[in-house]
């Protein structure tokens, strides 16, 4: 790094650390997009409460409007508050809860070959 002088080397500092936020506003989209598809196939499940599949497509909708970063950037506080509201019940629900045993062993059960 001595080919460089300070002042390009901090350039360059800076040039990764914008790289860098543009890399987890990209991350956060498609972050959205697992949370609405996980929040789809929960409310279309037998096995966990529906409400929880809406709550956490909630989430993945605010995630996904990172697609506008300046926008989602002045909505981030609304964004984090509909995300807490959508994975925080779901990591209660998982912890305390889980998954319908019975449900889940019922629907494997009719599933399988006679």
């Amino acid at each position: 790094m001595s080919a460089f002088t300070t002042a390009q080397l901090q350039e360059l500092a800076l040039k990764f650390l914008n790289l860098n936020a543009q890399a987890f506003d990209l991350y956060l989209v498609f972050f959205g997009v697992w949370c609405i598809l996980i929040g789809y196939l929960i409310f279309r499940s037998i096995f966990m409460p529906r409400i929880l599949g809406i709550l956490l497509a909630i989430s993945g909708l605010g995630w996904a409007m990172f697609l506008a970063p300046p926008l989602a950037h002045h909505l981030f506080p609304y964004i984090a508050a509909a995300s807490a509201l959508g994975e925080i019940p779901l990591q209660f629900w998982l912890f305390v809860f889980g998954v319908n045993d019975q449900r889940w062993h019922e629907q494997a059960g009719s599933s399988m070959p006679q």
